[in-house]
């Protein structure tokens, strides 16, 4: 049954399941003179001089001849002898026959469910035959991405307005925090390859300084190599690794200390970069002197600024 239920249109499989089919009927004589038994009233009905013949699904005929006359039974026009090995043969067609019925009905079930819609989806098919591929390819520095889709394909910022209007205005940040220094944007000069650059500062919680920077490029590709170029720099100026929830396709959190005036004073950022398709953001918090810089917060304006150069790129 395993052959054939993976391989229906085998003939091999299916002659192989007839014969072990046999072999059991033929093996247990009790059984097969149980099937004759209990086969017996029906098949020796009252039948008309000239039976119809039945035709299921076009294909299979079974014609109504089959009689049992003494010491004969009769399968239309082959007869067996009403003795035990004579029923045992019979009871092996029977079998026989039911198996067949039973593969072509299986078969017809294959094909109707590989016809049906969806049907190539659980085979795993290529995209285009009802899948989808969306999101954009992984980077191969380790970072996992997000992707953008093909549906809202990353589109470059057209000018420094653009990259202006991804900075939060105090409206769109937590109650409480006050502007220090006014959104501004204007032509790139970081000579990475960026058209404009765009920065803005907060003053947050307990009076925390949290600068908000962004970067647009022309493509994704250009983007990449300054998210790269720009972590591969904070990791060899000795800045340590924080972690960070996936934000936008690409994303590196770090803290780096500093010492200021007295060697005993340290000052520590804590700081995250994104690429969201083609721009680049950046969130830079400042500790205070009595307290550090809320993970939290980094964390959520770090989305903030991501989400609205996804809307900036998708509009």
């Amino acid at each position: 049954m395993a052959a054939v239920d993976a391989q229906p249109d085998d003939p091999a499989a299916v002659a192989g399941l007839h014969n072990e089919l046999n072999a059991g009927v033929a093996a247990d004589q009790d059984f097969a003179a149980a099937l004759t038994a209990a086969l017996a009233p029906v098949l020796a009905g009252p039948l008309p001089e000239e039976p119809p013949m039945q035709t299921i699904q076009n294909s299979v005929v079974i014609d109504g001849g089959s009689r049992v006359r003494g010491n004969t039974i009769s399968l239309g026009p082959v007869t067996f002898n009403n003795t035990p090995a004579g029923r045992t043969a019979f009871g092996a067609i029977c079998v026989a026959l039911a198996t067949l019925v039973a593969l072509l009905v299986y078969g017809s079930i294959q094909a109707l469910d590989g016809d049906s819609p969806g049907s190539q989806a659980r085979g795993g098919s290529e995209p285009g035959q009802g899948q989808q591929k969306t999101g954009t390819d992984s980077n191969e520095t380790g970072n996992d991405t997000a992707g953008i889709g093909n549906a809202d394909r990353a589109m470059p910022l057209a000018d420094a307005e653009a990259v202006r209007n991804v900075l939060p205005d105090a409206t769109s940040l937590p109650s409480g925090w006050t502007e220090s220094s006014a959104p501004t944007a204007d032509v790139s000069s970081q000579g990475d390859g960026s058209t404009f650059e765009g920065e803005a500062e907060y003053l947050g919680r307990y009076s925390m300084e949290t600068q908000f920077l962004v970067r647009s490029y022309p493509n994704e590709d250009t983007a990449q190599t300054a998210f790269d170029a720009l972590t591969s720099k904070a990791r060899k100026e000795g800045a340590s690794s924080l972690t960070m929830a996936q934000i936008g396709d690409q994303v590196a959190a770090f803290s780096i200390s500093t010492s200021q005036g007295d060697a005993y004073v340290t000052h520590t950022t804590r700081s995250t970069v994104v690429r969201t398709g083609t721009v680049l953001t950046s969130v830079v918090g400042n500790d205070n002197e009595s307290r550090s810089y809320s993970s939290a917060d980094l964390e959520s304006l770090t989305r903030l600024l991501s989400d609205r150069a996804r809307t900036a790129q998708t509009g």
